[in-house]
């Protein structure tokens, strides 16, 4: 009980990102499935996790779409919370902490799919096709030494395609 007492603690913090105590609420429903689940099939295996009713999966659904979170506030909470919880653990070089990025490319299909696009992919063999229709999903996190080791903490991670300079 002391570990998911930790964990509410530390998910507390991210209160900020939601504009309502209801949105808050369901953040931790969300976060604690995504914490205990098994498998990865979407919405429906957070359902499955915390033995929710089926009618919950609409409302599941609407959350990650709602307006009421605040997603880059969100992603600024939780980048200042991980910089204070592994403050002393960081792995830096210098004096900049070392971040790790990396993405992958997901085909898709359908036409309704959302943000599915044209894709590039580099291959030394020519049995692959250089272009594929689907997701590129980039992200980031932060380097952070544990038991001996080391261990990528994430920051952020979004579906899309290239980099954008500002």
């Amino acid at each position: 009980m002391d570990l998911w007492i930790l964990w509410y603690q530390t998910v507390a913090a991210l209160r900020p990102a939601c504009a309502r105590t209801r949105t808050f609420l369901w953040l931790v429903v969300v976060l604690a499935a995504m914490t205990v689940r098994t498998d990865l099939a979407g919405v429906t295996s957070l359902v499955r996790s915390h033995w929710l009713r089926p009618r919950c999966y609409p409302r599941l659904l609407y959350f990650f779409h709602s307006p009421a979170l605040d997603l880059p506030k969100l992603i600024r909470t939780w980048t200042a919370l991980v910089a204070r919880l592994f403050a002393r653990r960081l792995v830096r070089v210098g004096q900049r902490v070392v971040l790790l990025a990396d993405g992958l490319k997901a085909p898709k299909e359908g036409r309704k799919m959302p943000a599915v696009k044209s894709l590039h992919q580099e291959s030394a063999g020519n049995t692959k096709p250089t272009f594929i229709m689907g997701h590129s999903c980039q992200a980031v996190a932060v380097l952070v030494q544990a038991a001996g080791g080391a261990l990528a903490v994430p920051l952020a991670c979004r579906i899309h395609e290239g980099l954008v300079f500002s």
